[in-house]
């Protein structure tokens, strides 16, 4: 059973003959996808050999190896075939956003469904970057920990700085996750402020960026329980 973050994920999957999941781990979601019938064949990638080994003991277990490419590779290069969706999750937006970057061209018009860590406008920079754009953002909780998740087609078109940096889709239908979510960014980022203050040589753009965050989450914690 998927938990609330790899069951946002799968969701905005795309059915198809050959879907990948870059970074697999233990293969929770492959497993899931090729059991539902979303995917008839699926690519469950890694660049850590222990983690495709918990990979191949899940999916041989579930008795779908046969339905599955293990492949022991960096980022994209694990797709050596069309695939129409293609899933990277579990790691910082950094690291994501440097993978798009670098396998773009792995690509073929696959739908992406991403899931990052940290650094979120990083991955909303990539994605534009690479001629892609963002059809859908939703939030979850899972382990009391908030993640954003994607889904992105081809088709590039431009966002504003603000909608890179805080996201668009996430507040046109305000719940109280948002709330929730907008409340503790707030909270990361007058922490963040508070240590920047107290430095021996504060960072002017630094401090007018948590000034900035904090102001623009506050609007969003504005009329809704949290």
């Amino acid at each position: 059973m998927l938990d609330q973050r790899l069951s946002l994920v799968a969701s905005m999957y795309e059915p198809c003959e050959w879907g990948a999941d870059i970074g697999t781990d233990h293969a929770y979601l492959p497993r899931h996808l090729l059991k539902a019938g979303i995917c008839r064949n699926m690519i469950a990638a890694d660049v850590s050999a222990p983690a495709l080994a918990n990979a191949r003991a899940t999916l041989t277990r579930a008795r779908l190896l046969d339905r599955t490419v293990l492949a022991l590779a960096d980022g994209l290069t694990a797709i050596d075939r069309p695939c129409g969706c293609v899933s990277i999750t579990g790691m910082g937006g950094d690291t994501m956003s440097e993978i798009i970057t670098r396998g773009a061209d792995r690509l073929q018009g696959a739908v992406l469904v991403l899931s990052a860590h940290t650094e979120l406008p990083l991955v909303r920079r990539a994605v534009m970057d690479i001629g892609y754009h963002l059809v859908r953002e939703e939030l979850c909780r899972a382990a009391g920990r908030f993640y954003v998740c994607w889904r992105a087609e081809p088709g590039r078109q431009d966002m504003p700085e603000d909608e890179i940096r805080y996201g668009r889709m996430l507040w046109e239908t305000p719940s109280p996750l948002t709330a929730e979510y907008a409340a503790w960014r707030v909270r990361v980022n007058q922490k963040r402020l508070t240590g920047l203050r107290a430095a021996a040589v504060p960072d002017a753009a630094a401090i007018a960026d948590a000034e900035r965050a904090i102001a623009f989450y506050l609007t969003r914690t504005e009329g809704s329980s949290c």
